[in-house]
């Protein structure tokens, strides 16, 4: 006879709290974000608050949606680092993205949970910079572009100067250091491409598909 009763409860339980977090978002978290960022499309979508440290760029499209908590984290090296980020982007919760230079997340991007994106290593390659604390050469510091349609694994991380190409699938827990083929599905440490071209237009990334294999 209770039991009606104690399935309600059991819902409220969950309900009563997303209810929360969205009234939150809809006052505060989205409002405070949209003022940080250079430009905001329509319908962005946050669950918390995004942690921006540094002075990166922001450029948001219409309809992305942040599930979860995301940081953005620059250095001093650059006068105007950017982070672009298109339309209908999906990303994950407990997402980083490390900016010195740029990095681009063209539209229809789904990014899962826990990947970093990284257009810097984090220190110097140079040892002697490294001691003395000095700024990295420009060779450490390198664009990331995610082209349009790309499905990043959850636990992946992006490497500096990678190009993830349209349409491609990087598999859970990859550590992405070369560019990727379009349309192809990659996984490992280091990734390698595991399927070749997803779909049988993509033919003109045939022979890229079959330098990376080799």
């Amino acid at each position: 006879m209770l039991k009606p009763a104690g399935r309600l409860f059991y819902e409220l339980r969950f309900f009563i709290p997303i209810l929360w977090t969205r009234f939150c978002s809809l006052v505060y978290a989205t409002p405070l974000f949209c003022c940080r960022c250079e430009s905001v499309g329509k319908h962005l979508q946050l669950q918390r608050l995004p942690v921006v440290s540094g002075h990166t760029i922001l450029h948001i499209g219409d309809d992305v949606r942040f599930s979860g908590s995301f940081a953005v984290y620059s250095g001093r090296f650059g006068n105007r680092p950017t982070l672009r980020i298109g339309n209908r982007v999906f990303i994950g919760s407990n997402v980083t993205v490390t900016c010195n230079q740029e990095v681009v997340i063209e539209d229809d991007v789904l990014i899962a949970s826990n990947c970093r994106i990284s257009d810097y290593d984090g220190h110097p390659s140079s040892l002697e910079k490294r001691i003395s604390k000095g700024a990295p050469d420009p060779e450490d510091i390198r664009p990331v572009r995610i082209r349009k349609g790309a499905w990043i694994g959850c636990g992946s991380h992006i490497f500096k100067g990678v190009t993830i190409g349209a349409g491609s699938i990087v598999g859970a827990n990859s550590v992405v250091t070369h560019d990727v083929p379009a349309y192809c599905v990659v996984a490992g440490a280091p990734a390698r491409v595991v399927k070749p071209p997803l779909v049988s237009s993509a033919a003109s990334c045939a022979t890229t598909v079959s330098v990376a294999v080799a």
